[in-house]
């Protein structure tokens, strides 16, 4: 049980802190415990250490920026907590399997073609012309 509570007290920190992402060491003097500690507790709840979780979390929110605001992909990477932009699209392309860029042009699903059609991309990269009248 107090793992669990070290795990959920530890994931509110990180959420918090998404873009001046915090050290393991600073999160584990946070909670009081050894690094150690906390390597163990996110070891067993899911499989990975802090700062690799920590990392993927920054990139889930990365990603959903990228499809849900017209943040270019710069300030998404630093709002992320990534100090360049080279190292977030490296991170983002081993995490996704694109860039950042592929990514986001995989989340705009309509684009206006006519004042009569509307060209929508499907999942699949498909095109599928619609009538607007």
């Amino acid at each position: 049980m107090q793992d669990r509570h070290l795990f959920d007290e530890a994931l509110a920190l990180m959420r918090s802190n998404l873009s001046e992402p915090l050290q393991t060491g600073e999160l584990a003097a946070y909670l009081d415990i050894s690094v150690k500690k906390l390597e163990r507790i996110f070891c067993r709840r899911r499989g990975v250490l802090p700062a690799r979780f920590y990392r993927e979390l920054r990139l889930q929110q990365a990603r959903k920026l990228l499809f849900e605001s017209s943040l270019s992909i710069d300030a998404i990477g630093q709002q992320c907590g990534f100090r360049s932009a080279s190292h977030f699209s490296r991170c983002f392309k081993e995490y996704c399997g694109r860039s950042p860029r592929e990514e986001r042009m995989l989340g705009e699903r309509e684009v206006v073609t006519t004042d009569r059609f509307r060209l929508k991309v499907s999942a699949s990269d498909f095109f599928r012309v619609e009538s607007s009248l």
